[in-house]
């Protein structure tokens, strides 16, 4: 799909929406833009939130929503542009300042007026406002202090060059240097607000249209010349191999450029999900103890601190002076150091008193990474499994676990199989279906394309009808389904990434100590729980009131639905009788709730909205983030489920046994699969941990009979198993001996030719 095709489509399926849902077509486009933005990490958690008002000295007051970003602890303001045209006008510099005006003079307002006179109490905009300056008076040390202000434009007008090559709207007080003008760069710095520096990010639909088609974030393309003023990187390039895939650099950079690097891009530069586990959490003590050694023993950085590793796309060498310079690096991202990296940007930032980093120089590991496509057997881009190592084994003072949870994750390729495995029963569509888990960005699009390409247009839309659309659940999704059913409404309110990672962090726990529980059973609750959370979201968004239907219906368009859903859910299963549960497999079953549990929901929807909206002078949003405001719900708000629902109930004994049937056939399946496993490594392989164990004095007497009796299973073509096919009792003891051995000559490096 070219640009002009994705632009016509845009608009036609934004207007489409909006016919049907009845709602004004710049809602739908605002709604389907903060979506992309926040699929694509570019902001999180995004809230939709409409102010405007004129103030006193008749200056127009505008936003369409904010969103807060706790890495490089920004605020972001949004604002819409929507001309809702097939054939849009050029954006221009005076539409840009009018909008820019519009966005400052709200917050002029919040922070040196008086908002309160333009909103009632119960408005979120006040609550928005008093949060703001709240952030912004914070105390240097109070991780919730506002460093950094984006204004993003939204808009479905083109962007000309003509208005990229302008000088608009003034300069950036922390980089004196003109940046060069791309058909990309879309930011464009606004001096500061209050002290903070602030910039303005266009967003037009030929931006989204680069995003979508690449199917990823854009890459940050560095020039230290001429964005930064710096010759270059010192460096020297590690002779590690040929044809690896990647080359390694071990590079000494400046604090102060580091620095400003994290300024300029953010949270961008961390790769997606360390920023995610990074936010404002980080250990007090490993943060005190940089920030001391910026301030009291600059000059002793460089020994105290573990570094930086990162990766890159590309990058350019120059030797200047006999000197090896790194001169541009494309699609830089931190692996591990982000803790050390934000912490000198706030230095830089909270004006501390080494604010200019004198001194400061920071070991830097960089692997050029160029191929980004490659995929082994288990689909895992080669990329991936880079970025998991690297973040697995560097040794960084703020040490980051999110790598643990990247598509290539052991559970998240189990569910990924799982989901190609396991049909659902034909009852909303003629023919079984299956439940795609999307275990990486747009896996499913690139599949159904690979069908394509391979075996033709029938192909294509056969993948199409076995695993509809309607049907794709992504890891960020099943982390908010699962964590939602076990009650824990308030950290599906803070968003994805603290989803993911209270989910991951167990998940990765659990799959580790014992995967027989991961099992056809699990897989079909996890779907289950897809089908609960998607009906009462189905349910608010189809009866949803708004500017042109006046039903009058409860939910409004722009709601708070995002709450709603997980805090009704879990009120529904926080009540039901100790001893019992849902009948998920039925749910399974029939792919859908029953009529009962809807009408459950019809109720508690409803009451689940009037008591967040009394949310006592605090935003709603970040109301129902808290976990005393749960509980109170849980506790304090009287509600008893009908007989019906009750009786569709069943007992959690009877769960249980399905649970522990299904662990038991998992096991034994695992333990065949393993044994099978060893069969496909061949003789070659095993006759070496023989001969090698026994020459090395490493394997024991009874690891070297069980080698030789996988070895005659290998030669025999005699796979051991019972007549239900599973692994005989007698050979379990057999196959983790041999496997002990193998892993004994292994750690020694002497199976690398073989494996």
């Amino acid at each position: 799909m070219d640009f002009n095709e994705y632009q016509k489509d845009f608009i036609e399926s934004i207007r489409n929406e909006a016919a049907i849902s009845e709602t004004d077509a710049e809602d739908e486009f605002i709604d389907r833009t903060l979506d992309i933005l926040a699929e694509f990490d570019e902001i999180q958690d995004p809230i939709r939130l409409y102010f405007g008002k004129t103030r006193k000295n008749q200056a127009k007051m505008q936003i369409n929503g904010y969103a807060f970003d706790e890495t490089d602890h920004s605020l972001i303001l949004f604002i819409s542009d929507f001309e809702n045209s097939l054939n849009p006008s050029n954006l221009t510099s005076t539409q840009i300042d009018k909008l820019y005006w519009m966005m400052y003079n709200y917050l002029d307002e919040v922070y040196y007026g008086d908002i309160s006179q333009y909103c009632d109490d119960s408005d979120d905009c006040l609550k928005l406002g008093k949060l703001i300056k709240k952030r912004f008076d914070a105390m240097n040390d109070d991780p919730n202090l506002l460093l950094k202000i984006k204004f993003y434009i939204l808009t479905d007008k083109n962007i000309g060059t003509r208005l990229l090559d302008a000088d608009l709207l003034g300069n950036d007080p922390l980089n004196k240097t003109k940046r060069k003008s791309t058909k990309t760069n879309k930011k464009i710095k606004k001096s500061e607000f209050a002290g903070k520096p602030l910039e303005i990010n266009i967003w037009n639909t030929e931006r989204f249209y680069e995003l979508e088609t690449l199917n990823s974030n854009e890459p940050i393309s560095i020039d230290f010349k001429e964005d930064f003023n710096y010759e270059g990187i010192p460096c020297l390039k590690g002779n590690i191999g040929e044809n690896l895939g990647y080359n390694a650099y071990i590079a000494i950079i400046p604090g102060k450029l580091l620095a400003d690097i994290y300024i300029e891009y953010g949270s961008k530069v961390l790769e997606g999900n360390v920023r995610a586990f990074l936010g404002t959490n980080a250990k007090k003590g490993v943060n005190r103890g940089i920030k001391n050694t910026i301030n009291t023993e600059p000059t002793k950085f460089f020994t105290y601190n573990n570094g930086v590793a990162a990766t890159a796309a590309d990058i350019e060498l120059e030797t200047k002076n006999g000197e090896l310079l790194i001169t541009n690096v494309v699609d830089l991202q931190i692996i591990n150091g982000g803790q050390t990296t934000a912490t000198l940007a706030e230095a830089v930032l909270k004006k501390s008193e080494n604010m200019e980093l004198k001194g400061i120089y920071v070991p830097m590991k960089i692997t050029v990474i160029e191929d980004r496509e490659t995929e082994d057997e288990d689909g895992v881009r080669f990329y991936d499994s880079m970025v998991q190592n690297i973040a697995n084994y560097a040794n960084s003072q703020n040490k980051v676990t999110a790598a643990d949870l990247f598509s290539n994750d052991p559970f998240h390729i189990w569910m990924e199989k799982m989901s190609k495995k396991i049909l659902a029963p034909a009852v909303k569509y003629n023919i079984p279906t299956g439940w795609y888990y999307e275990r990486s960005r747009k896996k499913y699009v690139r599949e159904q394309e690979q069908e394509l390409n391979r075996n033709g247009r029938d192909a294509y839309n056969r993948f199409g009808k076995k695993f509809p659309k309607k049907q794709i659940i992504n890891k960020e999704q099943l982390a908010m389904y699962l964590t939602t059913i076990k009650c824990k409404p308030n950290v599906v309110s803070k968003g994805k990434n603290w989803v993911f990672k209270e989910f991951g962090t167990q998940i990765k726990k659990e799959y580790r100590e014992n995967n027989a529980i991961f099992n056809e059973f699990y897989f079909k609750k996890c779907v289950a729980a897809a089908i609960v959370f998607r009906s009462v979201d189905g349910y608010l968004e189809s009866n949803k009131d708004s500017a042109k239907k006046h039903t009058g219906f409860w939910y409004t368009a722009g709601g708070y639905k995002s709450d709603i859903v997980p805090y009704s859910i879990a009120k529904i299963l926080s009540t039901i009788p100790y001893g019992y549960d849902i009948d998920w497999e039925k749910i399974w079953q029939n792919q859908s709730i029953s009529n009962a549990f809807m009408h459950e929901i019809e109720i508690v929807t409803k009451m689940t909205n009037d008591f967040i909206c009394d949310s006592h002078g605090v935003i709603v949003h970040e109301y129902c983030k808290k976990e005393d405001t749960w509980l109170k719900y849980k506790s304090e708000v009287p509600y008893k489920p009908s007989a019906s629902f009750l009786d569709e109930l069943i007992p959690i004994s009877m769960q249980i046994e399905k649970e522990q049937a299904a662990v038991k056939e998992q096991k034994e399946t695992n333990e065949l699969q393993v044994l099978m496993d060893m069969f496909n490594l061949g003789t070659k392989l095993w006759n070496k941990v023989l001969l090698e164990g026994i020459n090395r004095k490493i394997i024991s007497y009874q690891e070297q009979s069980a080698v030789r009796q996988i070895i005659t299973m290998i030669n025999t073509g005699n796979i051991p198993s019972t007549k239900s096919g599973k692994l005989p009792t007698k050979y379990k003891n057999t196959v983790n001996t041999a496997l002990d051995a193998k892993s004994k000559v292994e750690a020694e490096g002497l199976l690398n030719d073989l494996l």
